[in-house]
């Protein structure tokens, strides 16, 4: 290999292109794991708003004269119980496939279909387990149920509010909650609906390559200056720098869509399973599903 020393190029460019390909990544990377990160901070809001709205219902609504204890003890299990076809129908809805999303070779999200059984459920299957199958229809008909989940949550309150059940102060508190609900979904929305800019996603994966083509050029004058014999270490270190180069590249571009159903996914399974867990031991109810345990190192 030492004949072809030749094709060596100064290492001056190479090392210019090589930072200006990290910083390029580097910015991609950090824009993906913001994106990852609100969205892990948008889900731990709708945990302590979903405690803080179960604490509300069972604490703020109080019998009145036309609905007596056992008749509200059963309107706030469906209120509780309508809030878990919200969380649960949030998540399915993030889940599914956008047009831009990949044509089901990721391997990411193969294994997590392959391996696991953390599949995208079917919404109006999930929502049934927790509404009337009337209700549950209706809202599934909806082009945006869970959205109208909220809103019956909000007619079913003012519903026991006229009941005087519930009074004006209290009343407000809930649909603050109800509110920031809305808040929250909203802020998924966003993440889900608008995917990373092409042209940063694209444009990474590009330069990375260029680096990879012209790193070995400019490791081999740089080498062939300590001895012929260390020529050959131009095939490893080469290969190992654009190993490096494109991992970073691949860990942002599989960080950046948080809702994809892969491996990388905020694990709102997990997150909607503490929830329930948290609520119906609030209701007293004795039937406490288990919490959702990793399968092959993977939670979702």
């Amino acid at each position: 290999m030492a004949g072809f020393t030749w094709l060596g190029i100064p290492f001056t460019p190479i090392g210019l292109i090589g930072t200006a390909v990290a910083f390029y990544v580097g910015f991609k990377n950090n824009s993906s794991y913001e994106r990852l990160w609100e969205a892990r901070k948008i889900w731990g809001s709708i945990v302590n708003l979903s405690r803080a709205f179960g604490v509300y219902v069972l604490d703020y609504i109080q019998p009145a004269e036309e609905l007596d204890y056992n008749s509200l003890e059963e309107h706030k299990r469906i209120i509780i119980y309508r809030h878990f076809a919200f969380i649960n129908g949030l998540r399915i809805q993030l889940r599914s496939r956008k047009v831009w999303g990949d044509d089901g070779n990721d391997p990411f999200m193969n294994i997590v279909a392959r391996d696991t059984p953390f599949v995208n459920q079917n919404l109006l299957k999930e929502i049934k387990q927790f509404l009337h199958d009337d209700e549950a229809q209706y809202l599934n008909d909806k082009s945006n149920t869970v959205t109208h989940i909220l809103r019956k949550q909000s007619e079913h309150l003012n519903y026991l509010f006229e009941k005087g059940c519930v009074t004006n102060y209290k009343h407000v508190e809930i649909g603050k909650i109800i509110k920031e609900l809305y808040d929250q979904q909203g802020a998924c929305e966003r993440i889900k609906n608008y995917p990373f800019p092409r042209q940063y996603a694209f444009f990474s994966e590009v330069f990375v390559w260029i680096l990879a083509l012209v790193l070995p050029f400019g490791l081999v004058g740089e080498l062939n200056k300590l001895g012929p014999s260390f020529v050959w270490t131009t095939i490893p270190l080469a290969v190992v720098i654009s190993w490096l180069f494109h991992v970073m590249e691949v860990i942002g571009d599989k960080s950046e869509n948080p809702f994809e159903n892969s491996v990388n996914d905020i694990p709102m399974t997990s997150i909607c399973r503490t929830i329930e867990i948290d609520l119906k031991e609030m209701l007293g109810e004795k039937e406490i599903p288990e919490k959702v345990v990793p399968v092959n190192r993977i939670i979702m």
